[in-house]
């Protein structure tokens, strides 16, 4: 229950703090930033607002904008309400809890709703911690004209004879724009829509969901209600406890539980214990602040992968960077960013040579990892600790912790620096393009230094088409790898090595992201499984290893090749781009079929302008060659990642040269 208390310690200091109690609108009037929610509340879509005045009066019913998300009212029942079980909010609920008129397809299912709600209402309304806006919304519900008044606004529609639709003429339009239709039958109930209430009158906030002393006096009431006693495992007191826990914890509508025992036929708890309540008890204002809390930090800073969702967070609600997110995004230094720049691909032969990454990239990169790094100590303590917790449903009412762990604030940064210098390397990174106008989305590609993504792993090595399952189990064995700094698995590595060496099979926009992704997982692999030397981003000129030295040798046959080609303005892939998977296994028999390749396009450079750029890569050639000793060269065992390295940094290096040679001359042009 460890997680559990790092929780409820989390809510108790961040409840204090108003800007994460009521944090402010956004200023373009969008959806507000998450809130951390009282006890005794949940959050909820809501389609409808119907406005009364403080007699309950009916004013006028509106739309809400689509995902309207509304912190409201709710009884334990409610807050953990699933599948057709009766169990209202006391305020704010669908159409068939408050509307006593409701005779849609699901009246007979909720039979008993609308009395429920009622009596619910009526006994807030009657005590002591009442408040003038249940009072009015109880004396509008008791007239039971709810459903026809909506019909009247125009906010719900009938057919001839005064039924509610199932089945909408146009469902773009209307309430059948904001709710879902059956999955069984295919058939919309209206009767699902969520009416909220505005009261207006001598109050500054007349919306009930937004109204503090509203919330405050249903807190009261709520405590009130009767609730056995019992130890709570997480504080250790013995206080009112909790025997049905809250949902909605990785978003709304999200059915999924931590704690559930209600299953008292079969052997969820049988077996070891009589009553469930003997396996775990957790006080109710207990269980809500650490569901409340975790819910706040999911929506706030958490990352979803599908039906997984993975947090950080420090007791402070200081934010700490999340381990499947990247930790440079908040450092926005245009220095270590350049333009589309693909090692290798068509796109090099039509558009104009790309600019390459700078020759310190790999200095560049450890400053704003410190830059990075220096944000988050800013805000913490290094006594502050730090909780790592990964979420995922075993089941659709189901939710298990596959994942935790605490750690100082020291150690955890530490991690995470750590996962950054051993496995950054030069990534693709699709950025929106504000220079080509309104209207459709514009994005353009530019390349940076960081570590590549877990979830970005998984795509590089199962296909971009790798099923949900197979990418959550990804990250979550990357999870270790990251926070605790444990060995790579060293299938993922050869995955994405081998897809890197499966040119053919991927698209030309797909193929940097792969080389790029393959080449950070081998760096890492080597230093953090063998802590072995770190290899840098930029071409090391001083390795004599037959695998990256062969890669340097591919790389400068592609280049020949590609340039001979622009230069005809032929657009095809080289020799080298298709046989780099053969090259893999055999590189020596594969090189000698490259190199004789090469004869007519170094001949057609010769005679062109391009005589300086065929003869500095000639002296290339020469120089790695000359590295070989000849039982390396001539061996014939396959060639490991490292090849990958050689191979991308040599590419680029090329364009680096290329951008200096060409610099004088644009000089000139523009002096002319």
């Amino acid at each position: 229950m460890s997680w559990m208390q790092k929780l409820f310690e989390t809510y108790e200091a961040c409840s204090r703090e108003i800007d994460y109690t009521a944090p402010p609108q956004a200023e373009d009037g969008g959806q507000e930033a998450p809130a951390l929610m009282p006890v005794s509340h949940t959050s909820q879509q809501a389609h409808i607002c119907v406005t009364l005045d403080s007699e309950g009066k009916f004013h006028r019913a509106e739309l809400l904008p689509r995902k309207s998300q509304l912190i409201i009212p709710a009884t334990e029942a409610s807050a953990g309400r699933a599948g057709a079980k009766v169990a209202p909010h006391p305020l704010i609920d669908k159409i068939h809890y408050c509307a006593k008129d409701y005779k849609g397809k699901k009246a007979e299912t909720f039979k008993g709703g609308f009395e429920a709600y009622f009596d619910l209402l009526t006994k807030w309304s009657d005590s002591e911690f009442t408040h003038p806006m249940v009072l009015a919304v109880k004396k509008y519900i008791e007239k039971g004209t709810l459903v026809t008044d909506l019909v009247t606004s125009g906010i719900l529609q009938v057919d001839a004879s005064g039924e509610l639709l199932t089945k909408p003429v146009d469902e773009e339009s209307g309430i059948f724009k904001s709710i879902q239709k059956d999955q069984k039958t295919k058939l919309f109930d209206q009767g699902d829509a969520i009416v909220c209430w505005k009261v207006v009158g001598d109050v500054l906030e007349d919306r009930t969901w937004g109204n503090q002393e509203l919330q405050k006096q249903w807190m009261l009431f709520d405590a009130q209600q009767e609730k056995g006693n019992g130890l709570c495992m997480v504080s250790g007191d013995v206080v009112a406890c909790a025997t049905n826990h809250p949902r909605n914890i990785r978003r709304p509508g999200d059915g999924a539980k931590l704690i559930s025992s209600n299953d008292a036929a079969n052997f969820t708890f049988r077996g070891r214990f009589e009553e469930p309540e003997q396996a775990c008890t957790v006080g109710y204002e207990t269980s809500h602040k650490a569901h409340n809390a975790l819910r706040w930090l999911i929506a706030r800073q958490g990352y979803r992968n599908g039906e997984q969702a993975v947090v950080a967070w420090a007791v402070s609600g200081a934010r700490v960077p999340n381990p499947c997110g990247n930790l440079l995004d908040g450092i926005n230094d245009e220095d270590l960013m350049r333009d589309d720049a693909p090692a290798s691909s068509e796109a090099v032969a039509v558009e104009a040579q790309p600019k390459a990454p700078p020759p310190n990239m790999g200095l560049l990169f450890a400053q704003r990892l410190r830059k990075a790094l220096a944000g988050y100590k800013a805000d913490l303590k290094d006594t502050d600790g730090v909780a790592i917790m990964a979420l995922d449903a075993a089941s659709p009412g189901r939710l298990s912790v596959t994942f935790y762990r605490e750690q100082m604030l020291e150690q955890y940064l530490g991690n995470l620096e750590a996962w950054q210098e051993n496995c950054a390397w030069v990534l693709p990174v699709r950025l929106p393009d504000e220079e080509k106008g309104k209207g459709k989305k514009h994005k353009r590609t530019v390349y940076a230094a960081y570590a590549p993504l877990p979830e970005t792993i998984a795509r590089v090595a199962y296909g971009r088409r790798v099923d949900d399952t197979l990418r959550k189990a990804t990250v979550e064995r990357l999870l270790p790898c990251i926070v605790d700094g444990a060995h790579l698995p060293r299938d993922l590595v050869e995955g994405c090595v081998r897809r890197a060496c499966n040119r053919a099979a991927l698209e030309d926009w797909e193929w940097p992201e792969v080389l790029g992704v393959a080449c950070a997982m081998y760096k890492g692999y080597r230093a953090i499984n063998f802590h072995e030397k770190r290899f840098d981003m930029a071409l090391d000129e001083s390795i004599d290893s037959r695998d990256y030295l062969y890669g340097r040798l591919l790389a400068v046959a592609e280049y020949i090749e590609r340039t001979a080609l622009q230069q005809a303005g032929e657009k095809r892939a080289t020799n080298a781009e298709r046989l780099i998977q053969r090259f893999a296994d055999h590189p020596y028999a594969t090189w000698r079929q490259l190199e004789l390749s090469l004869a007519p396009y170094m001949q057609r450079l010769q005679n062109s302008s391009s005589a300086g750029l065929l003869g500095r890569a000639k002296k290339i050639l020469r120089e790695i060659c000359d590295k070989f000793s000849p039982e390396a060269f001539e061996s014939p065992a396959k060639l490991s990642g490292e090849f990958l390295l050689g191979y991308h940094c040599q590419m680029s290096a090329f364009y680096t040269k290329s951008e200096k040679d060409a610099a004088p001359e644009e000089h000139t042009q523009e002096g002319a």
